[in-house]
């Protein structure tokens, strides 16, 4: 559904930190101690856990409910502020760039998680075959489809070690992926999506045959650091986060690996030097742990328009490691590094969609950078090449929308009507500064004659009955101003001696009212 306005006008735009919005805390256990990454584990009743990463290992929590999350059981580690967590049937996998000089708590753990909410058990997998006791630490770890992907270890040049769980306990080093130093990835069917964070680009990696990936192709992203990725629903956008202040996330159109496109980028409206830490994806809702210590919810249903439409801040001022929005009963688990563990209820609602256009009133030429403002949430956004804008916000309701542009009348589109689901198309046309000219009311029926013998201009004007004049611009087909200036709208004559080819012209009042547009040809 669209709602289409056409208006003249002009807009400029700023973020603004807001409170609490769509997100409930329901439960927050503080540690006392670092956080790092979160996961979930639902076994084969339904019974859900949240498998959490601390400073001194892992921490199992019963989450039968919600509101009420019971620690049950944890495993020893390096003491380290990294640590990762991924699930892969019974079995969770924990990485940690934390290194113990005993060499006891080396490598990958894998914990057995088929007794909860009893006692776990676990050990630690520290390389098989060509890799036999030599992998001690890693920064990630990704499952897929029965195979583990550690990511970001002290081998290969920290690139990826692909491994076969044909035995969830017994990892077995298949081969690895050593052409950059990898952060974190992802899998989509037979291909590694890798962050490649000093490199500051994602990599695809065609691993159809797992015994040797194969590049194939690389993407630089906005600030050069990418940190993690993840796919929307379809499988044809790329979301990245860039680990540095003031970083946005950005979606890519990955669907032709020769033309990957950016189509937007995101900062936090209520902390923009706290960038996206690591993103997640449910229904085409981006969940974002970010820096500054808080997290929010992103409608990425249009990923050309993302628009912030839920936030929660976790207090500390301090990193939010993760968010998993994946356990089936619908809370979200997340974690910070000085506030502890949380669990959330969300609710998911859809952005109100404000689009169009900014264009120069009287040649039509596109404005590139025009600024749009919707003035009570001091939003901002601005024009592409194209001159046009995309942009949102969370509630519904009457905004008023402020447009400008350098050189250009300021202009306010005043109660323009948003709704939650729906874009609202608001086009824009802004009239120089120097523009100004005598009322011409009642004056309509206008046109513009072109007497090709005589290389005269007629303004031919059927329905005023006294003398007025209005603003005359005459463009050509590559939009270039050939004319311009105030005439007598009484059957006036104007020598203009022009090339040949289609001329296109408006004639305006000084209210900026378009009293006549068209266009003729000259054929000599």
């Amino acid at each position: 559904m669209k709602k289409i306005f056409y208006l003249i006008g002009l807009i400029l735009c700023s973020t603004i930190a807001h409170s609490q919005k769509n997100i409930t805390q329901l439960a927050n256990i503080n540690y006392g101690y670092q956080l790092a990454g979160c996961w979930h584990y639902v076994d084969s009743t339904g019974h859900e856990f949240a498998i959490v990463g601390t400073y001194h290992g892992v921490s199992i929590i019963d989450m039968a409910n919600p509101a009420n999350p019971i620690i049950v059981d944890s495993t020893p580690g390096t003491p380290s502020i990294w640590r990762e967590v991924k699930v892969w049937g019974k079995y969770a996998y924990v990485s940690t760039e934390g290194y113990d000089t005993t060499g006891v708590l080396n490598g990958i753990q894998i914990i057995d998680l088929s007794n909860l909410p009893g006692p776990v058990t676990y050990k630690f997998y520290k390389g098989d075959g060509a890799i036999a006791n030599q992998l001690t630490r890693a920064h990630t770890v990704t499952v897929d489809n029965g195979y583990l992907y550690i990511s970001g270890s002290q081998l290969f040049g920290g690139g990826i070690l692909i491994c076969g769980l044909n035995d969830p306990w017994n990892p077995e080093y298949v081969s690895s992926y050593s052409n950059f130093y990898v952060h974190d990835c992802i899998l989509k069917n037979d291909t590694i999506w890798s962050s490649e964070i000093w490199a500051g680009q994602f990599s695809a990696i065609d691993i159809t045959n797992k015994a040797n990936p194969v590049l194939l192709q690389s993407q630089l992203t906005p600030s050069l650091f990418n940190h993690n990725g993840w796919f929307n629903n379809a499988g044809n956008v790329f979301f990245t986060t860039d680990e540095k202040p003031s970083a946005p996330l950005a979606a890519y159109d990955v669907s032709d690996l020769q033309n990957i496109k950016l189509l937007d980028t995101y900062l936090s409206e209520t902390a923009p030097v706290g960038e996206v830490h690591n993103v997640r994806v449910l229904n085409d809702f981006l969940v974002n742990a970010n820096y500054a210590s808080h997290i929010s919810i992103v409608d990425a249903q249009y990923p050309d328009n993302l628009v912030e439409t839920a936030h929660f801040p976790m207090g500390g001022g301090a990193l939010s490691w993760d968010a998993d929005p994946y356990l089936p009963s619908g809370v979200v688990i997340a974690t910070n590094m000085s506030t502890g563990f949380f669990v959330f209820d969300v609710n998911y609602v859809r952005a109100c969609y404000l689009e169009g256009n900014v264009k120069d009133s009287l040649t039509g030429i596109s404005l590139l950078n025009a600024k749009v403002f919707i003035k009570s949430l001091a939003k901002l956004d601005s024009t592409n090449l194209t001159g046009d804008y995309k942009t949102g916000v969370a509630d519904a309701g009457l905004y008023d929308v402020e447009f400008s542009y350098p050189g250009y009348q300021t202009y306010t589109a005043t109660n323009i009507s948003l709704t939650t689901g729906v874009k609202t198309i608001l086009n824009v046309a802004l009239l120089p500064n120097n523009f100004s000219i005598p009322d011409n009311s009642g004056c309509n029926n206008l046109r513009v004659v072109y007497q090709n013998a005589l290389g005269l201009l007629t303004i031919d004007k059927e329905n005023c009955n006294k003398t007025q004049i209005g603003n005359l611009q005459i463009v050509d087909a590559s939009g270039r101003l050939v004319y311009s200036n105030i005439e007598s709208l009484d059957d006036n004559k104007i020598v203009l001696p022009l090339s040949k080819g289609v001329y296109f012209y408006s004639i305006l009042n000084e209210n900026n009212e378009l009293l006549s547009n068209g266009n003729f040809s000259v054929l000599k």
